[in-house]
């Protein structure tokens, strides 16, 4: 205090320092001058103390803190457009591709006036989408628990557009009946669903060869794997030495002092829950002598009929999600736990699957509470590839299906929207989603649909939960009709009839209108905006980029962070006023 005001250097020095940390820039000659006033008022007014805040919340609330300006500089082309400034294309390309600022060299390239032609974006663009360290990875994607980054190298937004295109994350939002499930903890194994989808769609970024075409018809899926093969087969061989120590002994009725005779060994292998040193240690499943019962019990069912491999089951502990019971992600996919020679080298092919519109996480995205939902997994696939449009339900319209215990959903639903005022829509939607009914409203593959019904009831089954018990009630069953028709591709030789979601999927992927379509979203999301016919040229050049490169993703990306449409803008129109 006994100093008195601060001098107008120390002033402008502070104010600079401020714009630098919040808005991530020096102050302009003019706006220097301006916080230079707001500075000293403040002080006046409040004192030293609350004049500094006050200055704080002032740089907070500006626009440029808010928002991004991206304006043309320089000389104006032909067409009266004027290239992004260095500062503010070095913002849009790094929020393009990432949740960040510009990182230090595309900073410094936008200092150093290397950052003003169209060879200098696609320098800094590759060096991105090629650079491999956590700056461009978070823990989360919106929260989303059940994604982890330690096993990806893709940076992030990419692998977020397709997480939003697809939209299979939106299978943890779908409330699940565990009993109609059949065992326990569906909540937690629908996130890890989505998780292991995630696993697999980075796989295919990362060799970025055939990128659509693979998305929609690849068999190769992650089924309880972490991504690391090294690792998984690390954690097999040590489930495999513990069958070995204790498969020719009477586990099953070993007392306390039985099991203390393996101390040593179970100390090495780490067993799940089992501390030899705590055998009077509880949790809700029971104490240390029951819970080394129960993961011998899940080991025998792997290994005990001749399985080459185990599912690591206990691997997780303390991964959040990832601590999961492998019979809870096995059964998604149909498999049985007594006869599953696990693989520890994934993706690998599984069974009556053939790309993610196959995959539990999209098939339980596109269901509903207890039934599938052939409308709206319809309605995907016309709109998001196919590039179709389907008007919204006229508010006249009862959207609702016939109750009817004797016949099947697909049944059900065509006598409620195959007439004539409503067919006129849903037959753009109702061919399509059809082909997924081989598939339940958990994504489980199937021949014969269940008639859920108290009065079609055959056996209630135990509510007691075992590991390999299935505590689903058995009713009476109906064939599915898996049969569709697909129309809208373009190309005459895929349209037609279709047997099933597998070859919908098969020719989905042969259909230049979805290649066009993909490309499209992406361009939305990657710009930031919906296209315009004067962007019909950036679409066909991204095309063009992506089948020359075989089928790569990063060069639809780079084709379009380079394009006119991104690197120009419009002069911003001044009004004057007489």
């Amino acid at each position: 205090m006994a100093a008195g005001p601060p001098s107008e250097i120390l002033l402008s020095e502070l104010t600079n320092q401020l714009s630098v940390k919040i808005l991530e820039r020096p102050l302009n000659e003019a706006e220097a001058e301006e916080y230079l006033s707001l500075a000293k008022s403040y002080i006046e007014k409040l004192g030293k103390l609350k004049a500094v805040q006050k200055l704080i919340q002032t740089f907070i609330l500006s626009s440029d803190f808010a928002y991004r300006q991206e304006f043309g500089a320089g000389t104006p082309d032909e067409h009266d457009r004027r290239m992004l400034s260095p500062r503010d294309a070095s913002y849009a390309i790094a929020y393009a591709l990432t949740d960040q600022s510009p990182d230090a060299e595309l900073a410094q390239a936008a200092a150093s006036g290397k950052l003003n032609s169209r060879e200098d974006y696609n320098r800094e663009v590759l060096r991105i989408l090629k650079k491999r360290d956590h700056h461009y990875l978070i823990d989360t994607i919106l929260a989303d628990k059940n994604y982890s980054d330690n096993t990806t190298n893709t940076p992030i937004r990419k692998l977020r557009f397709f997480r939003e295109f697809f939209g299979y994350p939106t299978a943890s939002t779908i409330f699940k009946d565990e009993k109609r499930f059949g065992l326990d903890r569906l909540a937690d194994a629908t996130c890890r669903l989505i998780n292991e989808t995630d696993r697999t769609v980075e796989h295919i970024l990362e060799k970025d060869q055939n990128v659509f075409e693979e998305l929609l018809t690849t068999e190769k899926f992650y089924v309880y794997h972490d991504g690391d093969n090294d690792r998984m087969q690390a954690a097999s061989d040590r489930i495999k030495r513990i069958y070995e120590h204790f498969k020719d002994l009477d586990w099953k009725n070993f007392k306390k002092e039985d099991l203390l005779e393996h101390k040593d060994f179970l100390k090495e292998v780490k067993m799940r829950s089992v501390d030899p040193d705590k055998m009077d240690a509880r949790n809700r499943q029971g104490d240390t002598l029951k819970l080394f019962k129960i993961s011998m019990e899940t080991i025998v069912a792997r290994l005990g009929k001749g399985q080459k491999e185990a599912a690591p089951f206990d691997l997780y502990r303390g991964y959040g999600y990832d601590f999961m019971p492998a019979y809870n992600v096995a059964n998604f996919y149909n498999i049985d736990l007594n006869h599953w020679d696990y693989q520890t080298v994934q993706p690998a092919k599984v069974a009556n699957r053939k790309g993610l519109l196959t995959s539990p996480a999209w098939l339980i995205a596109y269901a509903k509470n207890t039934e599938t939902d052939p409308v709206h997994r319809g309605k995907w696939v016309r709109e998001k590839l196919l590039a179709g449009t389907i008007p919204d339900v006229p508010i006249s319209v009862d959207a609702v299906i016939p109750e009817n215990h004797d016949k099947i959903l697909r049944d059900r639903l065509a006598s409620a929207t195959e007439t004539e005022y409503c067919w006129k829509c849903h037959e753009a939607m109702n061919p399509l989603g059809y082909t997924f009914e081989s598939y339940d409203d958990f994504g489980r593959f199937r021949v014969e649909e269940s008639l859920e019904y108290p009065d079609k009831l055959i056996r209630k089954k135990s509510d007691n939960f075992t590991l390999l018990s299935d505590t689903r009630d058995v009713y009476k069953t109906l064939p599915v009709n898996s049969k569709g028709y697909l129309k809208g591709t373009g190309d005459e030789s895929l349209d037609g009839e279709v047997k099933d979601a597998i070859d919908l999927s098969e020719r989905l992927a042969k259909s230049r209108r979805v290649r066009q379509s993909i490309i499209r979203h992406a361009f939305r999301y990657f710009m930031g905006r919906n296209e315009f016919l004067s962007d019909s040229k950036t679409l066909i050049d991204a095309e063009n980029a992506y089948v020359e490169n075989g089928g790569s993703f990063d060069a639809v990306i780079v084709s379009l962070l380079t394009s006119e449409s991104f690197i120009y803008r419009k002069p911003v129109e001044t009004q004057t006023h007489e």
